[in-house]
């Protein structure tokens, strides 16, 4: 059984159809949580003023033991402007139940024109657009194959190699490498497709390499350099480290718009090839430390349009590390936007 984590209302609404198939309004939907695992959906009618203690009823009867519920107004009318219908009897229907001791954990309107969610000042409106979960890839968007799907650990050479070096790898020579990140970083990436072959007669062990980059990416700013080389490359990412030492932060905005995926597309070949190279790497490291790797990987996979790849390797990235912020941001970005501005545009042939 899949386990799925609902983080935002979009989320929860795209998720919809596969609950209950496609809703045919006007219909209240309400799924029961009991200690936050889902019980079974149901489709109700919408409760008008004296219709909600019948339906309170209905909830409670429908859901034994259950200790939270989300509910949905599917509704037949379009939104528009107007205030969102049905707010007294849906928030009297909530409070009845929470009486009960069914909390109400979302309280959303699915219109034909938009989405709402009553919790909000003045019913605040979502795009349906915001609903349209892509495909991998985005359709009519030309992919180099073959790409890989998320990351999952092996137990071959490679993994055996870079958890020794991450237990010999001392302080000293982990603050050395973050000196000088960007080449340890590169490094990593470089010789990733030998990380099966092990050392060659001269040079640096691939493993080694592969063993740095993941203590480096353990830290926050240094994972989103990582992040930032993929996308648009070493002058872009010295640029950042540029800031951050001179003001002691990032780039904020620039920053943060860029992992939104807003302004022009990267160069595909370097993305295609930097996913290939930051999965093997990823695949190669220890279970407990491969939380930052994912979500290194799941960004990867947003910026070449695979929404569904990316909303997995956070979910994954969450399961080993509930602590690490960038994996559920991760998961809002790909709930809320599906793939980047530049794959939405050639998908749409801008």
């Amino acid at each position: 059984m899949d386990t799925v984590r609902i983080s935002t209302p979009q989320s929860l609404l795209r998720l919809l159809p596969r609950l209950v198939g496609a809703p045919e309004p006007p219909a209240l939907f309400a799924l029961p949580f009991r200690r936050g695992r889902s019980g079974m959906p149901m489709v109700l009618d919408l409760p008008a003023r004296r219709s909600v203690p019948a339906i309170a009823r209905a909830i409670r009867a429908g859901a034994q033991g259950a200790d939270a519920v989300v509910l949905v107004a599917c509704l037949a009318e379009p939104l528009g402007a107007a205030p969102l219908p049905l707010h007294a009897a849906l928030t009297t229907l909530a409070e009845r139940l929470a009486r009960d001791g069914i909390r109400c954990l979302e309280l959303l309107a699915l219109a034909p024109d938009a989405w709402g969610d009553y919790a909000m000042p003045e019913g605040a409106r979502g795009p349906l657009a915001e609903l349209d979960l892509l495909d991998d890839p985005a359709p009519g968007v030309p992919e180099l194959p073959p790409l890989p799907g998320a990351p999952s650990g092996t137990d071959g050479p490679a993994a055996l190699a870079v958890a020794r070096w991450l237990d010999a790898l001392g302080v000293v020579e982990v603050e050395a490498a973050a000196q000088a990140a960007i080449p340890a970083l590169e490094r990593a990436v470089d010789l990733a497709p030998r990380l099966d072959a092990g050392p060659g007669p001269i040079g640096i062990d691939p493993a080694k390499a592969a063993a740095v980059a993941v203590a480096l990416v353990a830290r926050p700013v240094l994972r989103d350099i990582a992040i930032e080389l993929a996308l648009d490359g070493p002058d872009a990412a010295v640029a950042t480290l540029a800031a951050i030492d001179r003001d002691g932060a990032l780039a904020a905005d620039d920053a943060a718009e860029r992992f939104l995926g807003c302004g022009p597309a990267p160069d595909a070949d370097r993305l295609h090839e930097r996913l290939r190279r930051w999965t093997a790497i990823a695949e190669a490291t220890p279970l407990d430390a491969r939380a930052p790797l994912l979500v290194i990987v799941g960004f990867l996979h947003f910026f070449v349009g695979r929404g569904r790849t990316a909303g997995r390797c956070a979910e994954l990235a969450m399961a080993i590390d509930p602590g690490l912020s960038m994996a559920p941001l991760l998961r809002d970005i790909v709930d809320a936007k599906g793939a980047p501005d530049w794959v939405l545009g050639q998908r749409s042939g801008e």
